[in-house]
């Protein structure tokens, strides 16, 4: 399914160059974000692309590159400011994590499968960081 060169699929450019952009928003771009998603995440389009983008990930056997999505996100939303003593569990698994941590994962998975989703559930999982990385300004 993937080689060592595309670790994220045939969507790896575009996650890659995410994931740069991502580590050099400031403290102002992560806070519009989050009320971007906020604003967004409980609407009926975001539920249906949320729907959308699961069986898309599902149907194309991506899930592995969705695991591997997970340890360059972490360390990009782990709070400095919160000591890592205790083992995460179902309960605290957000305890520590920024709060762009939710739309940073919305965003990524979208990424994943960019080429299984229209423009219009892309908008609904990625649009929350449209002011901060535009969509079109990710390679394709």
């Amino acid at each position: 399914m993937s080689d060592s060169t595309q670790p994220y699929g045939p969507n790896t450019a575009a996650i890659r160059a995410f994931l740069v952009r991502f580590a050099g928003l400031g403290t102002h771009d992560r806070a519009a974000v989050v009320a971007q998603y906020a604003a967004r995440v409980n609407a009926r389009g975001y539920h249906a692309a949320e729907s959308a983008l699961a069986t898309a990930i599902e149907r194309s056997g991506r899930e592995p590159l969705q695991q591997a999505l997970s340890g360059p996100l972490l360390q990009l939303v782990r709070r400095a400011d919160v000591p890592q003593t205790t083992e995460p569990t179902e309960e605290n698994a957000l305890d520590g994590l920024d709060p762009v941590a939710e739309p940073a994962l919305a965003a990524l998975l979208a990424l994943l499968v960019r080429d299984l989703l229209d423009d219009a559930q892309m908008e609904q999982l990625y649009g929350a960081f449209s002011g901060a990385i535009g969509l079109s300004d990710l390679p394709r």
